[in-house]
């Protein structure tokens, strides 16, 4: 039967392979400290008034049984840009009897998620005749940005056997051939994603982070147009080497490991009942801007409203409350 990992070979073992998460150099909303979010926050109970807490500590956070959505934090303008320095990655342990491997999960907070951008053609015979880019302020923003990465672990060997990426709620595995291809190993053994410009994962940190990544064409011949929103990656901006900057919150198997306050926090980190909306007629303004065709055909105004139309579903409504707590997202309990 496999044993479990101990806690010093844990400790050993992001050491060796801990990863290094590489943020983009333009970006402006840093990670942050559970704790220096919470001075930041006051926690409201939307069912007694008279109970809201200014800057809350983890202690006085409420725990389940959740109560629906009862509390949540709202945050103070100070908040926004995080603060890079006091940021760490969150270790959580999963492990089970009878499994043969554990996953280091390492979760990142974001203190705020920024906008998306979009990048738009126009199509000619299925070819792009014109392309521009948008920003979909404020679709894609949302307070609190809880994302991990995991490696996996031989419980026997201590070897590195895997890693796990998520992307747009998307969980994506790398086996021991795949890292080899995909990723750049610091000091021989520590992960990070290889710069592309087609990929956002967690190891490496696309610029504002947008929560959808999606592509569209419409028609193409003779005229159509294509749409995908971007996630731009670039070496040379910050780093969090999670090998040094991390703490392991859960482990449960593990007695010494006692997980702080905030881990049993259910509600959300950010506001909650909060959506933005999108209508075809402003959607379509953002497909003539960005293609800057408007002045060459006084029709395109009709046509684009069609086209967004098409697109809106897309679109329509965007989630800006405050992300949800991490042991209530899936994979915190091993599901993928």
């Amino acid at each position: 039967m496999s044993q479990p990992l101990t806690r010093s070979a844990i400790e050993s073992v992001i050491s060796k392979y801990g990863p290094v998460l590489q943020i983009h150099p333009y970006e402006t909303y840093n990670l942050c400290s559970v704790d220096w979010f919470l001075s930041h926050c006051s926690l409201i109970d939307s069912e007694n008034p008279s109970n809201n807490i200014v800057h809350p500590t983890q202690a006085r956070l409420p725990h389940a049984p959740k109560e629906g959505t009862r509390y949540y934090l709202n945050i103070e303008e100070a908040v926004k840009p995080g603060d890079f320095p006091a940021a760490k990655a969150y270790v959580n342990a999963f492990w089970v009897p009878g499994q043969t491997y554990t996953d280091l999960q390492f979760w990142f907070f974001n203190a705020y998620n920024g906008h998306g951008t979009a990048l738009f053609s126009s199509l000619l015979l299925n070819k792009p005749a014109h392309t521009g880019t948008i920003d979909l302020s404020p679709l894609g923003e949302h307070v609190g940005d809880w994302e991990y990465a995991a490696i996996r672990i031989d419980n026997r060997t201590q070897d590195m056997i895997g890693i796990m990426l998520s992307a747009h709620g998307k969980n994506i595995f790398y086996n021991k051939m795949s890292v080899e291809k995909e990723f750049k190993l610091i000091h021989g053994t520590q992960p990070s994603k290889k710069n592309d410009s087609t990929s956002e994962t967690s190891v490496m940190v696309a610029l504002y982070r947008p929560n959808y990544t999606e592509h569209r064409r419409i028609l193409g011949t003779p005229v159509g147009l294509d749409f995908n929103l971007l996630n731009s990656t670039a070496d040379g901006g910050k780093s969090l080497n999670c090998s040094q900057n991390y703490q392991l919150v859960n482990a449960p198997w593990l007695k010494e490991v006692v997980s702080p306050a905030w881990v049993g926090y259910p509600y959300r980190w950010g506001p909650e009942g909060t959506a933005i909306h999108m209508d075809a007629k402003t959607l379509g303004n953002f497909l003539i801007a960005a293609l800057g065709e408007k002045q060459a055909d006084p029709l395109l105004d009709t046509r684009a409203v069609l086209a967004a139309s098409w697109l809106l579903h897309v679109f329509v409504t965007a989630d800006i409350n405050g992300a949800g707590a991490p042991s209530g997202q899936g994979p915190w309990s091993g599901h993928y």
